[in-house]
C-alpha cells in the first residue's frame, strides 16, 4: 500500500513542480541586462524587483502567470489597473508591476 501511494505521489509532485517552473518562465529575473533594457523606460532595479515580486506573489493568487508577450504594451497598464483592485495593490505596487511587465514585453521572445 505504501509503495502504491509513493508511486502516485512522486509523479504528482513532479507534475506540480514542472507547472510551477513553467509559470515562472513568464517572470524572468531582474538581471543587469534586464535593467539596461528598462533604462529606455523609467524603471530602476529596485522598481523592477518590486514589480516582479508583485507579479510572482500576488498575481498568481488569482490565476496562472500569463505569457506577457501575448499582450499589447499599450493594454498592460489598463489590465493591471483593472486587476489591481482585486489584488489590493497600492499605487506603488501597481506602478512597479507595470514597469516590470513593460520591460518583460520589450524583450525579444
Amino acid at each position: 500500500m505504501k509503495r502504491l501511494s509513493f508511486s502516485i505521489a512522486l509523479p504528482a509532485c513532479a507534475i506540480l513542480l514542472a507547472s510551477c517552473e513553467a509559470g515562472l518562465r513568464s517572470a524572468p529575473p531582474v538581471t543587469t541586462a534586464f535593467v539596461r533594457a528598462a533604462a529606455r523606460e523609467t524603471a530602476n532595479a529596485r522598481t523592477l524587483e518590486e514589480g516582479r515580486k508583485v507579479f510572482v506573489n500576488r498575481c498568481i493568487s488569482c490565476h496562472a502567470l500569463p505569457a506577457i508577450g501575448r499582450y499589447n504594451s499599450k493594454r498592460i497598464p489598463g489590465i493591471v489597473n483593472w486587476m489591481s483592485h482585486r489584488a489590493h495593490l497600492t499605487r506603488d505596487q501597481k506602478d512597479a508591476l507595470v514597469e516590470y511587465l513593460l520591460t518583460v514585453r520589450s524583450q525579444p521572445l
